[in-house]
């Protein structure tokens, strides 16, 4: 018996898919992340672009194109948190244009590394303001 992973991959919205891999290719930030049965762990951000998840030949693959999100990797389970995704068989059924229009909205969907810091110092604003609330530690600055 082959080993495999166990993925899972779900979106703001369901649950995408779960399923027995043999490998899966991540769009990871700073390049694609091959990830084999037995992988370190670890966890990692994801930028747009396409997840393979290989069933152990090539006429076996399934794709999503993803919109962002992060990875958690485990030696035997792999956990995809996405924003947006579209699978593979919704984009065929819709001419080029309509793909690109499909990926282009991905992209505007995100929310923005400048939005997301200003969200998340509100977030902390709010928080320590609570009476009685846990109190976030301060962060300390480089001397």
């Amino acid at each position: 018996m082959t080993r495999e992973l166990q993925v899972d991959i779900v979106s703001i919205e369901s649950a995408v898919f779960s399923g027995r891999a043999s490998f899966v290719v991540l769009p990871g930030e700073t390049g694609d992340l091959g990830i084999l049965p037995g992988h370190t762990p670890l966890m990692a951000w994801l930028r747009p672009g396409w997840v393979r998840v290989d069933h152990g030949s090539p006429v076996a693959e399934e794709h999503f194109y993803v919109s962002g999100g992060m990875v958690e990797v485990q030696p035997e389970r792999v956990t995809v948190l996405l924003d947006f995704v579209i699978e593979q068989r919704e984009i065929e059924g819709s001419t080029a244009e309509q793909r690109t229009q499909e990926r282009e909205n991905l992209l505007h969907a995100r929310v923005s590394a400048m939005e997301y810091a200003k969200m998340e110092a509100a977030l902390y604003k709010a928080l320590n303001s609570l009476p009685g609330a846990y109190r976030l530690p301060q962060r300390r600055g480089l001397r």
